[in-house]
């Protein structure tokens, strides 16, 4: 076989899955190694650093997990989190901390396969390894088992009884596509479907918004500020094919146990049914400009396996979305509601059971954000956006019942509003180096504690940032 290589923009044959990250949205170019009788093989990627100056109030949480507690009564609120231990992952007691990391992306190289084209269907493959580039704020990162189980739970750690942090390989797609008249058939792991759009036209997806000023792996850009977080998980689909315009896409996903507030007496732990998630899109252009409109809803039922409880909770949410572009200008709405679905990220603390598993109840969650964006010589962006997510207290017989000792009173019985405003810029150097700079304020604002009696705190923090990436 003759082996060539090449620049070239992106082939057709993997358009569809590079751009499911929005990473062909800058290079738009891959390498791609010629093969015999039709197949095609090609890789793609990118490399990211930021440099991060953040200030934080003492107790913010990046993710707003936790509220700050005055435990002793003076108005001096610290941080607190599961088994009354600092959430040392996602909360910050450094007020002003200096990083270098990926930004809300990791790194990308990622490989694809196109087949030829039989009976008018082309099947193509891809596969994406996503290193990180920080191994946390520490100069030598080996730990103990003791410290292993003090941040467990940690989502950015992978320690492994003793391993290394931050520093490690995400597998994000593995994942086949069969493209043909009757539209696409798809199998695999991906990104979900539920929040992706919000995710993939939030402009600090190619920056850092919220911190994770701590720990290793990527920062959160603006989930929990306006969106929740899809994730990439398993699933089967199906997208029609373009019918004026007109698009829509099912799938039927690997099923998720709820995190974090029900870790205290895992009483929601069987998934007899899949979790169900589709979106309709609608696109079209005029002189000069597009518009992109879209709706995307997910559902899932958490049950118990455990016979002497009878909790059962259903997680469903709903979101619409809007984008238009026009001579330079772009304007994006996005707004979501459910229940369950978590604060930031989806199926993380959004359900809850009392201790013996018999009431169990789902919080309200709704939010939007709204972004403004202009580019000049069509090659530099200038944007500017705000969002914010909220979360409503549960019921008084939920937080009552619920495990003493995981401390979630102060987790569950508070109102919770998270928000962010950005503005950045984003330089096309070329077709293959970005230059970024951002600044983003974020506030977690917490209602009173229906259960302890605890006033309304708020904390803030402010981020600045300065990066650049590089595409192939």
């Amino acid at each position: 076989m003759a082996i060539q290589f090449k620049k070239t923009r992106l082939a057709a044959a993997v358009a569809t899955a590079a751009m499911t990250l929005g990473l062909s949205t800058a290079a738009n170019a891959v390498v791609v190694v010629g093969g015999d009788n039709g197949w095609e093989v090609s890789f793609d990627g990118n490399v990211n650093a930021f440099y991060m100056n953040g200030d934080h109030d003492e107790g913010f949480s990046g993710t707003g997990w936790t509220a700050p507690v005055d435990v002793d009564g003076t108005g001096t609120f610290v941080r607190q989190g599961n088994n009354g231990r600092a959430d040392q992952a996602f909360v910050s007691d450094q007020l002003n901390t200096s990083r270098i990391q990926n930004g809300f992306l990791p790194a990308f190289f990622s490989f694809n396969v196109k087949s030829p084209t039989v009976n008018g269907m082309t099947g193509t493959a891809r596969i994406s390894f996503a290193p990180q580039i920080s191994s946390g704020n520490t100069k030598n990162n080996g730990y103990t088992n003791a410290d292993s189980a003090l941040r467990a739970g940690n989502a950015n750690d992978t320690f492994g009884g003793g391993g290394r942090q931050g520093a490690s390989i995400d597998m994000r797609e593995v994942l086949v596509n069969l493209e043909g008249g009757f539209g696409t058939a798809s199998f695999g792991r991906t990104l979900s479907i539920f929040g992706r759009n919000a995710v993939l036209k939030d402009m600090t997806l190619f920056g850092v918004g919220g911190s994770n000023m701590q720990d290793g792996g990527t920062t959160f850009g603006r989930i929990g500020r306006g969106y929740t977080y899809p994730d990439f998980a398993a699933r089967f689909s199906y997208k029609t094919p373009n019918l004026g315009g007109f698009q829509a896409e099912v799938g039927l996903y690997d099923p998720s146990v709820e995190q974090r507030n029900n870790q205290g007496n895992n009483v929601l732990n069987q998934t007899d049914t899949p979790r169900f998630e589709a979106e309709a899109n609608y696109t079209t252009a005029f002189s000069g400009g597009s518009m992109h409109f879209w709706a995307d809803a997910l559902y899932q039922d958490l049950e118990t396996a455990d016979r002497n409880a009878a909790g059962e909770a259903t997680v469903h949410g709903w979101g619409v979305g809007a984008e238009g572009k026009y001579a330079g200008f772009g304007l994006t709405g996005y707004y979501y509601g459910g229940q369950g679905l978590g604060r930031s990220l989806q199926f993380h603390g959004g359900t809850a059971c009392d201790a013996l598993g018999r009431v169990c109840e789902e919080a309200d969650n709704d939010g939007y954000y709204v972004q403004g964006t202009y580019t000049f010589n069509g090659k530099t962006k200038l944007g500017m956006s705000y969002g914010q997510s909220t979360e409503d207290a549960y019921g008084l017989a939920t937080v009552v019942g619920a495990n003493a000792a995981f401390n979630n009173d102060e987790l569950m019985s508070r109102d919770a509003e998270l928000s962010m405003w950005t503005i950045g810029v984003y330089h096309d150097m070329s077709s293959w180096l970005k230059l970024v700079a951002e600044y983003s304020h974020q506030k977690n604002d917490f209602g009173e504690n229906e259960f302890t009696g605890s006033t309304g705190t708020a904390t803030e923090a402010d981020i600045f940032s300065v990066g650049t990436f590089f595409f192939w």
